[in-house]
Order: C-alpha cells, then structure tokens, then sequence
C-alpha cells in the first residue's frame, strides 16, 4: 500500500466542510480514504481500538476524523473525548506565557519570587527559574525525587508541598531531565500569578479563546469526565478496558480533549498565537519563546523541536498515560499541524508513534507505505507468552526434581550452594526489574504497576520467572537440610549426609515413644494400634534398629 504526496495535495484543496462531519454526506474524498487506509491498517496491526486525527494548514482545518471504538463499543469520532496526557504541558506553558505578557511574572524570575512556599532540600532549589521549569532543566528528576513511587499529592499546594525532600541531580540550568513535577510546579505559579484555581484560569483564558469548547482538566488521572470511556491496555494482542494508574496531572497531563478541539489547538500554534477567529491568545514573542528549543536535546517550553535551535522544522509532543496516548506537532515552514489521539497505550507507543510518523511523512510529501514496528506488541506478546510457558514448566520440573537435586549434590556441602549461585543471581536480577526498567527507560520512574499496565506480558513474564526460580531456590535449600542431618561420627557444629534408609533422630524418638506406649498397654488390649502385627514385635525391630 503506497500513500504518496499526491495525496496530502488532495488533502490540501479540500475544503474545511469536507473533512468534517458534512464529508458523510457526500462520501470520502480520495485523500479521505487513503488517510483512512493507511490508520486504520496500522491500527489493525497493533491492536489499537480506537484513534482520532486531526490536520491543520495555517488557520484551516483541513481532517478531523475517527477510526475504531471506545471502551464502550461506541464508534471513536472527531467529537470522542481522550486524554491527551503530556500534551497537556503545551496548555500550562502558554497560560504562564501570557501571564508573562500581562507583566504578572518573567520566564527568568526564580520560582521561589512567586511561590515562596516552595522549599527543596536542596538549598540550590531557591536559583530554579519560571523557564527551568518549562524547559525541563530545574535539576529535578525522578531519580531524586520520585513522580509515581510516592504518595500522589490532590492538589497543587500539596505538589508543591510534597517537594520538600527533593534533591537536585545537576545545578539549575545545567543538564534536561524530563519530570513532570516541574510541571506540577507551574500550574500552582499559574494560580499564585493569576488568582485563580488552575482549572478555571486553563478554561476561561486558554481552552474558551482557541475554541476549544469540549476541552476541560483534571486534577488526578483518573478524575471522572462527563462522556469519557475508560481507555484500555493491550495484552497478548487483546485491548483491555482499564482505568490508568491514579496519579497527580494538574499542568502535567491533566487536560481532556478531543480531535475536533485539538485542530483548534494546533492552529493556535501555527498561527503564531492567534485563533482561527482572530482572538489572540500569546503574544507572537511568547509564541516564539514556547517554539525555542534552547535546552539541551531541543526541548522548548512545553514542546519538542527538531531542526535548528532558532528556526526549528518540526514542534512537537507525545504523551502517555498507559491507557491513552497522543501525539501533536506542527511543522513552521508548511504551516501544517497534526494532531494523533489514541485510547490506548503502550511502554514505548511504538506503535503509535509509527502512524503518527506516517502521517507527517505524508504531510511532507513524503512516500509513505505500511510502517509498523518490525516486531509489533502482537509479535512479541506471543514470544512472552511462549517464554512464559517455558518458565512455568521448568520452575515445576525444578521443584519436583529438587529432591533428588538435593540427594546427589547433599554431599558437596558448600560446593552444593555455590551451584545455586547463578539462580539466585537470576532471582536478584528478575527482582530488581523496575530498576533495571528505569535505566532502559532515561532514568524515568517505573514501578511494578505502572510496569504492567504499560506491557502486561513483560511482567508477567518476569513475574512468572521470579516466582519460578525463587521456589526451586527454597525448596532446594530445604532438601539440602533434610538431607544433612547430624548423625553418629559428627562432630560438634558439623552436619553429615545421611545414608540410605538411615532414620533422623526425630523418627528414631518418635518410634521409640510409640514402643513404650504399647508395651504399657495390657496383653490384648488396644492392640489395634500396631496393625496386623499383634505382638507388636515390629516395632521393636524398628526401635532396635534406630539404637
């Protein structure tokens, strides 16, 4: 299947009314359709439920369009609510940007200046700027001060509050860590600058103007929104209905929208701050300043850049609440702006990514075919869930054979434990996963849970071998017990292997109680303890071969 530039040339001479809802009048478009095509085959091939898209030129809206379904079973469409994750970040940064134009703060003023509330336990937290913040170079990062291992603040006087224990990794300004708390920071200067709650000065002054009316935010991930279905995780290439993980979002990842609204967005941003109606939002420097990627790794205020620093080719942002993702950008020199919702998630979104890649690439006028990952979720979900068997029967046949394990290597005494070494190297390994995971990861915060909504498979998987190798670590080591008893000949402290049909000391005492008890019963009487042997002769022979 081949998507060539002809096709976003199409696009581009269609009118605003074609794209829209008016467009299922009338039928698909050609441009429509190989849109369509195009996502709804790589959704297909990832198992994405549902999606929206929306594409701008300048101030026009060129598409707005859904594909699958919601959680619900309701058909995804331009009006389908999602949560845009880190997009949000885009929200926060113009509302501080016009505080900036109304003079009520600078992007260089220290942090502490408008919130003096604000105490790190890092005495070098008091130099962070209103910028570091945005561009995400505060010398706050996960590893020091931890986003999803901690107990989620409810409101923006707690984020900041719960800031008291952070350390810096690096002096303000010097090195890029993504960390959302940065942005926690600046939804509550919104509210110290302004004088008004976060959520009220985002609808009244941002989401109003640009048009954005179906647009709200919330304070927690999983807040509940009028019209909002849960989104879903997707494990063994099945899409699972699923609530997020419960975390705090406000000017991080709070915002819900939809792809109809996101177009209004994006023509804020292509239009250098004003809205398709003319209502100017930011002032055209403020525009400028959120699009300059001065930071190291080209992040500007709130957005992604690739291109140079000055004069950047491509703004954009991703977002990722492992239920929903999304994706944003807006290309300078074309004027071009797409915007990509999903209603699931992934640990990398590699899949989504690889649709919303596609579709800039067409925008481009590039020549565009399928383009999914070269092992998709549904590929390597299949080859866990085969490791996994593997791990679960060898974990049994290593419990089940520990016994005879234990019998031919009793004897080697420390040579017997040195040969679990490596299992229990295996068990060390598997258990420090959600570090391991962090490194794999930049450094971000990973916890179990949040582990398993973004791969179930992955952590079953490792879950499943934890368990496995733990169990034939114990069971072996309580076999090796059993089988080195003290015994005749040892010395004191020393244990010695037991021979076969050797009986332990606690058998030998058991039996020897059982023979007294018999010879204190009555000729006769009560025989029916030792069985058929009536003359309980057997349990002497035993007794006297325990002596």
């Amino acid at each position: 299947m081949g998507v060539t530039a002809s096709v976003m040339t199409a696009v581009v001479l269609s009118a605003t009314a074609t794209a829209t809802s008016a467009s299922a009048d009338a039928g698909p478009t050609p441009a429509e359709a190989a849109v369509d095509e195009f996502i709804r085959a790589e959704m297909a091939a990832s198992s994405i439920p549902g999606a929206a898209v929306a594409i701008t030129r300048g101030n026009e809206v060129l598409l707005v369009r859904g594909y699958g379904h919601d959680s619900r079973g309701a058909p995804v469409t331009g009006g389908t609510l999602f949560r845009v994750a880190s997009l949000s970040k885009s929200f926060t940064s113009l509302a501080v940007l016009q505080l900036a134009d109304a003079g009520r703060l600078s992007l260089d003023d220290r942090v502490v200046e408008h919130l003096p509330e604000l105490r790190l336990a890092d005495p070098r937290g008091a130099g962070i700027t209103v910028r570091q913040l945005l561009d995400q170079t505060s010398g706050l990062a996960d590893q020091t001060s931890s986003d999803l291992d901690r107990t989620q603040p409810t409101s923006t006087t707690e984020a900041v509050a719960s800031m008291s224990s952070a350390h810096l990794v690096a002096a303000p300004g010097t090195r890029w860590n993504y960390h959302n708390p940065n942005y926690h920071l600046a939804a509550r200067l919104v509210e110290m600058a302004s004088g008004e709650e976060f959520e009220h000065y985002l609808h009244h002054h941002v989401f109003q103007p640009a048009g954005m009316d179906a647009t709200s935010t919330t304070i927690m991930s999983t807040d509940p929104v009028a019209d909002l279905a849960p989104g879903h995780v997707v494990a063994y290439g099945k899409p699972i209905a699923a609530e997020g993980l419960t975390t705090f979002e406000a000017g991080a990842g709070g915002v819900v929208s939809t792809a109809a609204d996101m177009a209004d967005w994006l023509i804020v941003h292509a239009n250098d701050g004003r809205a398709a109606d003319g209502a100017r939002l930011v002032s055209e420097s403020g525009m400028t300043e959120m699009h300059t990627g001065r930071a190291p790794a080209g992040y500007a205020l709130g957005w992604d850049t690739d291109g140079p620093v000055d004069t950047p080719t491509r703004v954009q942002h991703s977002g990722n609440l492992l239920t929903y993702s999304a994706f944003q950008a807006v290309l300078p020199d074309s004027g071009y702006g797409v915007a990509l919702l999903f209603n699931s998630g992934s640990a990398f979104l590699l899949e989504q990514s690889a649709i919303f890649e596609g579709v800039l690439d067409v925008v481009e006028g590039a020549d565009v075919t399928t383009r999914g990952p070269r092992f998709p979720t549904t590929t390597r979900d299949a080859a866990l869930a085969s490791s996994t068997v593997v791990v679960v029967l060898l974990g049994t046949r290593g419990i089940l054979t520990s016994r005879r394990w234990a019998a031919r290597h009793g004897p080697a005494g420390a040579r017997a434990m040195l040969r679990m070494v490596p299992l229990l190297g295996v068990v060390g390994l598997l258990a420090a996963f959600p570090y391991l995971a962090s490194v794999l990861y930049g450094g971000r915060d990973v916890t179990w849970l949040a582990a398993a909504y973004a791969w179930p498979a992955l952590v079953v998987f490792v879950a499943a071998s934890l368990v496995a190798s733990a169990a034939t670590v114990m069971v072996r080591v309580s076999q090796l017990s059993w089988h080195r008893a003290p015994g005749p000949g040892a010395g004191a402290g020393e244990r010695r292997t037991m021979e076969p049909g050797e009986v332990t000391p606690r058998d030998r005492a058991r039996l020897e109680g059982s023979v007294a008890e018999v010879e204190r019963q009555p000729a006769g009487e009560d025989l029916a303890l030792l069985g058929d042997d009536t003359t309980g002769s057997s349990w002497s022979r035993r007794a006297e071969e325990c002596a």
